[in-house]
């Protein structure tokens, strides 16, 4: 059905392909909903969808701390990956600057920091308070970093990466694929 269906339909609407992987279903069935955990995926299976569908896009997010990396490493490898949120147990302020921080070393600010996968209002409203106290820390420390080593960062350079991270990768990403270009400037 993924490929002779979603997959065509996605690509010929412009539309992406959102995938949120590592859940472990009903770990413990008397929690009822509350009864899911995570495990750690094996993303080969993203590795051949970005491979064999290079006209679709695919927003994807992981569950496992331990997959992060490699989404980032597919990221920079495939340019129609993009790497959104930190999702459920990866909500964690800890967790959410340790995977931003990755992202931002490894992928610049070709990524989606948060999404919502909240049920409730308040829940967005945490997720979008610490999301931007979480980049005002890292982004502080990359500027000063480049500054440190002879590149000059001006105000253009900031407001540029903060629009990226906050709303054009979002824009880019669910829109025509026309606009996939400005915000994609995947390396190798």
């Amino acid at each position: 059905m993924l490929k002779e269906a979603v997959l065509p339909a996605c690509r010929d609407l412009e539309v992406p392909l959102s995938l949120m992987i590592g859940v472990r279903k009903q770990v413990n069935p008397s929690l009822r909903l509350a009864g899911d955990a995570l495990g750690r995926a094996d993303l080969r299976a993203l590795e051949n969808l970005c491979r064999e569908f290079p006209a679709n896009r695919f927003l994807v997010s992981v569950l496992s701390r331990e997959n992060q990396h490699e989404l980032c490493v597919y990221a920079r490898k495939f340019s129609n990956l993009m790497p959104f949120g930190c999702w459920w147990f990866m909500n964690n302020p800890s967790i959410v600057e340790e995977i931003t921080r990755e992202r931002i070393e490894m992928l610049g600010t070709s990524f989606i920091p948060q999404h919502s996968d909240a049920r409730v209002l308040e829940q967005v409203i945490y997720k979008w308070n610490n999301t931007r106290r979480t980049l005002a820390r890292i982004l502080s420390d990359t500027y000063r970093l480049l500054s440190e080593d002879g590149r000059g960062v001006t105000r253009g350079d900031i407001q540029r990466d903060v629009t990226r991270l906050f709303r054009s990768n979002a824009e880019a990403w669910t829109g025509p694929r026309a606009h996939l270009s400005d915000a994609s400037t995947q390396t190798s």
